[in-house]
């Protein structure tokens, strides 16, 4: 019988726990995704820098994994972990770059980090890749993750001259606060819709119509569209929100061609256009969307008046002197 040799049974059991440590840290390295912030004093970069690659990198283990994060790191705020969660519940995600270098910017709460990369499982080709916003506190803790609006759009606005809108820091508060707007409707957070719009909120809905053209002899017969406008309370509006909420698995919403306007008399009072695309398990469609929103308080804008108008009217493009505008509402 062989004897046993208590030295080499120890010398292979360290050698196995390397070869696993080894292989573990790899598999991190692998996974890893970094980022390295400027524009920011050194201690509140440090902050950012940690707690984001802590973040982005157990995102992409997760991914491969097939798993929930389990966000348990120290630099995440309750409501960044549930904001994120709520977002990976939409649709898991990785982060596409293993370095990314982007300026911190400076926002009334904190800062933000801007286009961060990523890629979404199970969508479609076009909707697959989106950039991220990730929020900070003033110490650098991450405070809330969105959606962010397409680069270019978001570069117009805050680099515009000559237009209504001429602080740039209340255009940032603007377009933070619309890629807030789009993502609560992707993540379902019917809590956030409910706090933004107000109490009266004037909510008017455009449904296309056909009708038969009766006046013309040429056309008789040929059904023409028109847009039937519903007005909603803010109670009416959210009670359907929720029953498409609780009917739909996934809702994903994108905005475009946004235009912000400063009212001539009200500081506080801003309109903004976009072009959204509305997605569902169940139902999609393409529309026009104007908001009146009231930036008294910055840190808690609210929605006066939301309306939706299709694009196309009568297979062409509605035209835009009917495309509803701060203009067509009086503010008392």
């Amino acid at each position: 019988m062989k004897q046993f040799n208590l030295s080499e049974f120890k010398i292979t059991k360290v050698l196995i726990c390397v070869f696993i440590l080894s292989f573990s840290n790899v598999l991190q390295a692998q996974y890893a995704s970094k980022l390295i912030c400027t524009d920011v004093d050194p201690t509140t970069a440090k902050a950012i820098n940690n707690n984001t690659s802590e973040i982005l990198s157990e995102f992409n283990t997760a991914f491969f994994a097939n798993k929930v994060p389990t966000l348990k790191m120290k630099g995440l705020s309750k409501d960044g972990r549930a904001a994120i969660l709520s977002m990976w519940e939409f649709a898991p995600f990785r982060c596409l770059e293993t370095q990314i270098i982007e300026r911190a910017l400076k926002t009334p709460t904190g800062y933000e980090v801007r286009n961060i990369p990523l890629f979404l499982k199970d969508m479609p080709e076009e909707d697959a890749y989106a950039e991220i916003v990730v929020k900070f506190d003033s110490k650098g803790n991450v405070d809330d993750l969105y959606f962010a609006l397409d680069h270019h759009n978001y570069a117009e606005i805050m680099n515009a001259e000559g237009n209504d809108v001429s602080d740039l820091r209340r255009r940032q508060v603007i377009l933070d606060f619309v890629e807030n707007f789009r993502t609560s409707y992707n993540r379902k957070d019917i809590t956030f819709l409910e706090k933004v719009y107000s109490e009266d909120a004037l909510i008017i809905t455009g449904k296309v119509i056909k009708t038969e053209n009766r006046t013309d002899a040429s056309s008789y017969g040929i059904s023409a569209e028109k847009i039937e406008y519903q007005k909603k309370t803010k109670a009416e509006y959210i009670t359907g929100l929720k029953n498409v909420f609780k009917n739909n698995t996934r809702i994903n919403i994108v905005f475009d061609e946004i235009e912000v306007s400063k009212h001539p008399r009200y500081d506080e009072i801003y309109g903004i256009n976009l072009k959204q695309g509305w997605n569902t398990s169940r139902y999609s469609d393409v529309g026009y969307v104007f908001l009146m929103m009231d930036f008294k308080n910055e840190n808690s804008p609210i929605i006066h008046v939301r309306t939706w108008q299709p694009e196309k009217l009568n297979g062409k493009d509605l035209p835009k002197n009917d495309i509803f505008q701060l203009g067509n509402f009086e503010v008392q």
